[in-house]
């Protein structure tokens, strides 16, 4: 949490000097990042909000979890950034003409942001790594995720900045400009594949990876003498909350006790075999002929 919000005020501290000296250099890599960075700032808010009830147990509204609240926001994430990287390759684009302009302290002003910017980005990082070590939040892991990108691709903007504001040549500037827009656009985008990747699964309950799914099988086979039939055995995973739910078969002669000791078994081993999971089982009355 405290990860979280420290990125989030380094975000809040950088905009605004960020977007007033963009628009008066007339920087598009410059502009590519501020506007990233306020939608960023937007979805950390949420994020940040999203943890806290997490932490403070104020999550009674949500049966299953907050899973789908994180994923959800983390599908916010790559939205956003890939609708601002088209908005700013469309404009960069159009800009055909290379424009000569004088050097002033707004040009130094523009290129000593761009380091400070590059700072601010790699000072969350180890506090983000620390807490994901520590826990298995997606939230977490989307922020962190999300700011090595923004260090990347500030290494290189801060190059394109500086070759744009103090290149004596007015093409060199605009092509470095161009070329500043294209490696953020790119590593801007990869960040929102990878989260996509990662959110789209989960919101639409897919199944758990084969690896799990033969962990599950395998405990399953250990007590297969236990009970008379399989009914069902469906799994999810939502953020960092995996769910099995298993329905067994059993038949109507056994007392509850034994039913409950094999039910209990079998969610025990299966929590165990894949850590951070919750299991349920559900015992059913078995259909005679089946269980013949």
């Amino acid at each position: 949490e405290r990860a979280v919000f420290s990125a989030f005020i380094y975000d809040c501290l950088l905009i605004p000097p960020y977007f007033w000296i963009s628009l008066n250099v007339g920087s598009m890599t410059l502009l590519a990042e501020v506007l990233r960075g306020v939608l960023l700032v937007c979805v950390a808010i949420l994020s940040w909000v999203t943890l806290r009830k997490i932490h403070r147990g104020q999550t009674g509204a949500y049966d299953f979890g907050m899973g789908k609240v994180e994923q959800v926001l983390s599908l916010l994430v790559a939205l956003l950034l890939c609708a601002t990287m088209v908005f700013v390759w469309y404009k960069s684009l159009n800009r055909t003409e290379a424009v000569p302009h004088d050097f002033s302290a707004m040009s130094f002003a523009a290129v000593g942001l761009a380091f400070v910017n590059l700072c601010a980005n790699a000072a969350p990082l180890l506090p983000l790594y620390r807490a994901l070590k520590t826990g298995k939040s997606v939230l977490v892991h989307t922020q962190f995720r999300a700011k090595l990108a923004k260090t990347i691709g500030s290494v290189v903007v801060t190059v394109c900045v500086a070759l744009n504001q103090l290149a004596s040549d007015p093409a060199v500037a605009m092509w470095a400009d161009r070329v500043g827009v294209l490696i953020v656009t790119l590593v801007t985008l990869h960040a929102a594949v990878e989260l996509l990747k990662s959110a789209v699964p989960d919101i639409l309950d897919r199944t758990l990876p084969e690896q799990h799914q033969m962990k599950i099988n395998q405990v399953l086979a250990r007590h297969y003498e236990n009970f008379d039939a399989l009914s069902w055995c469906r799994s999810r995973q939502s953020g960092s909350d995996i769910e099995v739910h298993v329905g067994l078969g059993f038949a109507g002669g056994m007392s509850f006790a034994q039913v409950a000791s094999i039910s209990q078994k079998v969610m025990r081993e299966i929590e165990e075999a894949i850590p951070g999971s919750r299991a349920i089982v559900t015992p059913v009355l078995a259909d005679p002929a089946a269980a013949e």
